[in-house]
């Protein structure tokens, strides 16, 4: 990771395009659009953005899930969720980024998530798409 730059007006790093920026009310986090955070949470938020931008999506036994985790509870998210906002690149135009829904984050695109150990074939299906790269063989349940 390369560093979290914080400034009174605005947070980035090097590690990831998202950045914080203070408004008149609190801090407006690009990956997480028409939400305010206060400064701790705007802290939390650009160490989420830096950790993915750094390292990618973690495998499934890193052991950096249990700080995602607790961040992304600061942050009244679950670490996937966290996670994949983050991974995704911010928006630019202010007007797009109010279309965004809770119910629709990434205008209704969704993670394929059948990606090996190390995260690679992971990718995105807009609406609607079914993925047609994920195994047919069937898989032994975690933890068993």
């Amino acid at each position: 990771m390369g560093g979290i730059t914080i400034t009174d007006t605005h947070m980035s790093s090097p590690d990831t395009p998202h950045t914080d920026t203070a408004t008149g009310v609190g801090w407006e986090v690009s990956w997480l659009p028409g939400r305010t955070l206060d400064r701790n949470q705007a802290i939390t938020a650009m160490v989420i953005a830096s950790t993915v931008g750094g390292n990618g999506i973690p495998r499934a036994d890193d052991s950096i899930w249990m700080h995602l985790d607790g961040w992304a509870a600061e942050l009244s998210l679950t670490a996937p969720s966290a996670v994949v906002r983050a991974s995704e690149p911010p928006v630019a135009d202010p007007r797009a980024r109010q279309q965004r829904t809770p119910a629709e984050p990434f205008g209704g695109s969704r993670l394929c998530a059948h990606a090996d150990r190390d995260g690679k074939g992971a990718h995105w299906l807009v609406p609607g798409q079914m993925c047609q790269e994920a195994e047919t063989i069937p898989q032994p349940e975690a933890g068993t």
